[in-house]
């Protein structure tokens, strides 16, 4: 089976207008990311920012939850949070392991797309990568492998939380035995 890991980009993403841009971490994200990449056991967790300042907040809230006061009130957020990484780039993440890209959208471009339940039955290690703000720009960043397949909706809304769509996506890698 393969190993899959999940990425939260914040740079380089498109903003409303259409240009490349930057999104702020919020601290919720990285919880319910790390929370439900655990309940589905995928991992690391990577969140992607170039900012020191971002990288700093997130450290000094994992480091609450990891060997602070946190951890020892709550052990189980210790453990989900230490599948958490700080990124700069996903060229980092590729530096660290030689991920195959899978790159996710509510409008992918017109390339063909793969669904998310074929992942688990390819060899190697896969990164499924999600954006904020208004998308990933993928003009921006690396050569993907992929796309998948887009969640389709009933309702008037075109796209989905991100925290929303990953445990969608995630569901449907049906990595259960």
């Amino acid at each position: 089976m393969a190993d899959v890991a999940v990425a939260l980009v914040h740079h380089p993403i498109l903003n409303r207008s259409g240009g490349t841009g930057s999104t702020a971490i919020t601290p919720i994200d990285v919880h319910d990311f790390a929370r439900s990449c655990a309940f589905y056991g995928v991992g690391p967790v990577y969140i992607v920012h170039p900012a020191p300042g971002m990288h700093a907040m997130v450290h000094d809230m994992l480091d609450y939850y990891r060997s602070g006061a946190g951890g020892k009130r709550n052990p189980a957020r210790s453990e989900v949070l230490s599948a958490v990484r700080m990124v700069k780039s996903l060229e980092e993440i590729q530096a660290e392991g030689d991920y195959r890209l899978w790159y996710t959208s509510a409008a992918p471009p017109g390339a063909a797309c793969t669904e998310p339940s074929a992942l688990p039955k390819m060899d190697g290690k896969h990164l499924i990568v999600f954006g904020t703000g208004w998308g990933l720009d993928a003009k921006n960043m690396p050569h993907a492998n992929g796309w998948l397949s887009p969640i389709e909706g009933v309702g008037k809304v075109r796209h989905l939380s991100v925290r929303g769509a990953l445990a969608i996506y995630l569901d449907r890698l049906q990595l259960k035995d």
